[in-house]
Formats: structure tokens, C-alpha cells, sequence
């Protein structure tokens, strides 16, 4: 994560000294660079040469500057050029990088802490030991927001969530696709408030992006100890909410509803439900209008007058449709069990023939 933090140093000093550089780890991997890029093999070869932090040395046209915390070897710097001039020019990279390290290290060490926490690598009985170590205040309320987006853009994501929030919650990127958000909450917290943030990232990740973004949010915590299970609910809330509420960017954990418990059941039984409940036809001849009608019906709480009004059309002609529904179906939807059978079979049949694969 800290070649995100030294990408930026090595464009201002490629702009002043017009030459190709990086810098790359401990296991020759190279985290940032610009212009001509290195080789993995010359790089472990570097390694190999490496005998103090901060003494320059050449090797196949290129100066090297190793540097690190604590007198150990955590990374190298690299200058294409392998002159005097190279070598100093090497060497001011190298101070400037150690000195992001010793100031941005100890924030990416609690990010990939908490990184760990959420993917399950840390035991639940050892979560303590680690935030102790990293002085990471576990006491306080938080809640778990992924931002999800469907091309990859995870770097745009993760600057993005990084300045809309400050310093005490967390911004910890999974893959390409998902970023996550461990947000600090204050004690009078509510769920408003809770929405509140994911529009609004909502709203600036797509502005500022251009592309589709979706926010899955877990339940909130007592603790850090506990966002595992948040980031479970968050993901879950994303799978699940993708099935039924495709329409909706912002998708809550404890907003799922009947959902969740469908989501859960075989395929094949709920396959059974259709059959056994829609004898006379499938659902899936009822054309667009019909569906329409039933889902303003089902939103008026069975309320003819009310639906007929939003719909613009005669109380008549609702009621017709309504007719035609049962005779195609067997369920008369003004009567509440045969609507609760209906909603039901809805929600059943968006999930057959969703994509099942987790989003």
C-alpha cells in the first residue's frame, strides 16, 4: 500500500531530473515506479549487493539506495543512470521515501491488521494482542461499509474514500472491485445516519468516476474487534440486495427482509414453491404492464382507489387486471394471504433466474 504513498514522490522527481526510477521491496517486487521500468530479475540481483541503508551503488546502468526502519532493509530505490550525478539524485529519493515510510508506515501497518481481521486471518482470541501492538483503539463503534464498483478502478475508489474521510476510520482496499470503509462511529449514532454515508458515497464515487457503484452496509458494532462480522453482513447485503433490489445503489444488511431467508433456500425447492403455487400458468406470463400493476398494488398496501390514482388509469380498469391476474394465476391479490403467497413467488422467481454467482 505504501507505493500508492511513494508514487507521488517519484512523478516530482522524475519531472525535475527527467530520469526513469522506482522502488522495490524487500522480495524484489517493484511498488511504484515511472518511466523505464525495472526488471524483477535485476532487482533481486540488487538485493543481493545491497550492504548498508542509504550507501548508493551501480549495477547494469542503474544506482540503487536501500532503505528501511529500524536499520533493516525494507526497500530499495532506483535511478536509471549510473553516474555521479545519478547516485545523489538516488540518494535525496531515498530520504524522501524513508521519511513517508516513518510517518505512513504505522498507518498502513493497522490497515493491513484490520485487513486480516476482516478476512478471517486473525484469530478472534488474538485480536486484542495485535491492536495492542499497534495502539489501535478498539473500544469505539463502528460500522462496515464495501464500495463496490463493476470495472476496475480500486485505486480511484480508494483516493476518493480517503479524503471524504478523516483519519480515525479506515479505508482498506480487497481487490480491483471493492474497497472497504471501517467507519468510527459517534455515540449517539442512528441509523439515518447510517444511510446518510453511503449516498453520499455513493454520490461522489459516481460523479466523480463516472461508473455504476453499489454500497453494501453490515450492521454496526460495539467494537473493532467485531467488524469481521460487519464486513460479512456488507457482503451479504451486496449478494443478496443485487438479487432483489437491483435497482437500488445502496444496499442495508438489516434491510433485506424475506429476502435473506430466500437467498438461503435450494434451488430446486424453490423451483417446487412455483409449481406447486402457480398451477394454471407460470409467472412468467404476465407481461410488463401486469407486473407494474402489482408492483403499485403491492406498494398501496392493496389500495384499489389509491393504486388506479398513481397509475392513471379507471378504478375499472385496475380491477380488470387484478381479475386477470387471478384467472391466470388462481390468487386474488385484494385478499391478503393470496398477496403475501404472491410476494413471495415474486422474490422466489427473481432470484431463479438472477445471476446466483456471488457479486
Amino acid at each position: 500500500m505504501l507505493g500508492q504513498v511513494f508514487q507521488p514522490v517519484l512523478e516530482q522527481m522524475r519531472m525535475v531530473s527527467g530520469k526513469s526510477m522506482g522502488v522495490f521491496n524487500n522480495a524484489g517486487m517493484i511498488i511504484a515506479s515511472i518511466g523505464k521500468t525495472l526488471s524483477e530479475d535485476v532487482a533481486n540481483d540488487a538485493l543481493l549487493n545491497v550492504t548498508a541503508n542509504g550507501k548508493p551503488f551501480t549495477m547494469d546502468g542503474y544506482s540503487f539506495v536501500a532503505f528501511g526502519l529500524r536499520n533493516t532493509l525494507d526497500y530499495v530505490a532506483y535511478i536509471h543512470g549510473d553516474d555521479a550525478d545519478a547516485q545523489k539524485i538516488c540518494q535525496l529519493l531515498s530520504v524522501s521515501l524513508s521519511s513517508l515510510q516513518l510517518h505512513c508506515g504505522d498507518k498502513y501497518d493497522k490497515i493491513n491488521c484490520l485487513k486480516n481481521i476482516l478476512l478471517g486471518n486473525v484469530l478472534p482470541g488474538d485480536v486484542s494482542m495485535h491492536s495492542a501492538e499497534l495502539q489501535i483503539d478498539t473500544d469505539i463503534p463502528c460500522v462496515v461499509y464495501i464500495v463496490q464498483t463493476q470495472e476496475p478502478s480500486e485505486a480511484s475508489v480508494q483516493h476518493i474514500l480517503q479524503n471524504m474521510f478523516p483519519e480515525q476510520d479506515f479505508v482498506i482496499s480487497i481487490d480491483n472491485l471493492n474497497v472497504v470503509l471501517v467507519k468510527c462511529l459517534p455515540a449517539n449514532y442512528n441509523r439515518d445516519m447510517l444511510n446518510k454515508i453511503a449516498k453520499s458515497i455513493v454520490e461522489t464515487v459516481s460523479s466523480e468516476l463516472m461508473i455504476p457503484v453499489y454500497v453494501g452496509v453490515g450492521t454496526p458494532t460495539d467494537s473493532l474487534q467485531e467488524i469481521a462480522r460487519s464486513y460479512s453482513e456488507a457482503k451479504l447485503a451486496l449478494e443478496i440486495g443485487r438479487v432483489f433490489e437491483g435497482d437500488r445503489c445502496v444496499l442495508s444488511y438489516d434491510a433485506l427482509g424475506i429476502g435473506r431467508l430466500i437467498y438461503q433456500l435450494p434451488r430446486k425447492l424453490c423451483e417446487l414453491f412455483l409449481d406447486e403455487i402457480f398451477k394454471k400458468e407460470s409467472i412468467n406470463v404476465l407481461d410488463e404492464e401486469i407486473i407494474q400493476t402489482i408492483y403499485k398494488f403491492f406498494e398501496n398496501n392493496l389500495n384499489v382507489s389509491e393504486t388506479s390514482r398513481q397509475l392513471f388509469v379507471h378504478r375499472n380498469t385496475l380491477v380488470y387486471r387484478l381479475d386477470k391476474i387471478e384467472r391466470l394465476t388462481g390468487l386474488d391479490l385484494r385478499k391478503f394471504d393470496d398477496a403475501v403467497i404472491f410476494k413471495v413467488a415474486i422474490l422466489v422467481n427473481k432470484y431463479l433466474h438472477a445471476d446466483t454467482a456471488k457479486f
